[in-house]
């Protein structure tokens, strides 16, 4: 339908937002070797994401739990165009760090993944929670399901399917390589989506899931703010660790 076409369009003319999000992921049985997945994974975060002119994101990650085990929360990243910081009292008791915050610049990274992050970090804007929803621009088989409103605001609801090679089409160079690989590895073909949009032409809730032969998941996103001002500040450097060289693996 326009008004799906229309919403991943706008969507990728915004320049922050704030929202939640639910994660889910499930490996089948013998799969582990894979997906690098034992089991579940699922997770809740809180998301505050500057797109433009730089990326800069804080994600606090309220629970975690992966093979039926909850990792201690309390989790907080903060992405910036040349890294990443981390905190996590479980992750600096490990390491026998004594500052909260854990630093980690790309260019390490990188060179230990073999993955060009300074790459993936310049397609970041279009990868983000929100703007995944121009993904609906190729969707097929849309079809309006209902309304209903959003923290107060009217949505229509429609539901559709995105071909994941239409995704890929989206990325380029070695990062668009690797993630092709991956979803061979797992079985992805096909994203199911249940999308909440209003009358401005904005995404307020989307629901993504596809099923592979060897992983399934879903994520639930609900926008709560689009182009009010948003703040990300990474923390003093009297309050970070470099992450340990040994640990980078």
């Amino acid at each position: 339908m326009a008004e799906v076409k229309l919403a991943a369009l706008t969507s990728t003319k915004a320049d922050s937002f704030t929202g939640t999000m639910s994660l889910k992921m499930a490996a089948a049985p013998g799969a582990s070797s894979t997906t690098g997945l034992n089991g579940d994974l699922s997770m809740t975060a809180r998301f505050t994401e500057q797109l433009h002119p730089s990326l800069f994101a804080d994600v606090n990650i309220g629970s975690l739990a992966a093979s039926g085990t909850t990792m201690p929360g309390g989790i907080e990243e903060i992405v910036t165009p040349t890294g990443f910081y981390m905190k996590w009292s479980y992750l600096t008791q490990a390491l026998h760090l004594t500052k909260p915050w854990v630093a980690v610049p790309f260019s390490s990274l990188s060179k230990t993944s073999g993955v060009d992050l300074s790459q993936l970090m310049n397609q970041a804007t279009s990868n983000s929670p929100l703007t995944q929803t121009r993904l609906f621009a190729d969707a097929n088989s849309v079809r309006q399901v209902g309304t209903g409103t959003i923290d107060g605001v009217p949505v229509t609801e429609y539901t559709g399917k995105v071909p994941m090679d239409k995704a890929l089409s989206r990325l380029s160079g070695t990062l668009k390589t690797q993630v092709q690989q991956q979803m061979q590895k797992v079985g992805f073909s096909t994203e199911n989506f249940t999308v909440w949009i209003d009358d401005q032409h904005l995404t307020r809730k989307a629901i993504i899931s596809v099923d592979g032969t060897s992983l399934s998941e879903t994520i639930s996103m609900t926008i709560t703010s689009i182009n009010q001002p948003v703040n990300v500040t990474p923390p003093p450097a009297s309050e970070t660790s470099p992450l340990p060289a040994g640990a980078l693996g």
